[in-house]
């Protein structure tokens, strides 16, 4: 806009539509990138309780093998999952509804294969599968209408 012109009513509400416009959209944008942070950040604080178990059986002496063997692989594989939602995390400051999308049928996917893998540990730490699931279909929501919002 040219400021020699007066500012014609019609044409500031306009401008000033347009930029709450794209102030939303990058918004959603952070907040899907926001969702995605927040389940890798409760996957981690889900993987503190076994890596708090492994590093306390290898101290002690009569700690059992097994169980500390069974807790570092719980550790790993939930920091692992961790790293790989913080990855996504990164990728979706470029694509955010595809890296979403890639988090969601992840976990979908490594929480179906561990039920078939192991049914009879399908509930253990239920609440904070639950957590993580709806925060990436909220991260999926989210970089959804920012796709299609134009």
């Amino acid at each position: 806009m040219n400021p020699a012109q007066p500012l014609q009513p019609l044409a500031l509400l306009r401008q000033l539509r347009e930029s709450q416009s794209r102030s939303a959209r990058e918004q959603q944008i952070l907040s899907g990138r926001d969702w995605l942070f927040a389940t890798a950040f409760v996957q981690f604080l889900t993987a503190l309780y076994p890596l708090y178990r492994w590093l306390t059986d290898t101290m002690l002496v009569h700690a059992s093998e097994a169980r500390s063997a069974s807790d570092m692989r719980a550790a790993l594989g939930m920091l692992s999952v961790t790293a790989v939602l913080l990855a996504l995390w990164g990728w979706a400051k470029y694509a955010p509804f595809r890296a979403a999308s890639v988090a969601l049928a992840f976990y979908v996917l490594l929480q179906v294969g561990l039920a078939v893998y192991s049914p009879d540990h399908v509930l253990d730490g239920i609440a904070s599968k639950i957590i993580v699931l709806l925060g990436l279909i909220m991260a999926v929501r989210t970089g959804y209408r920012r796709r299609h919002s134009g």
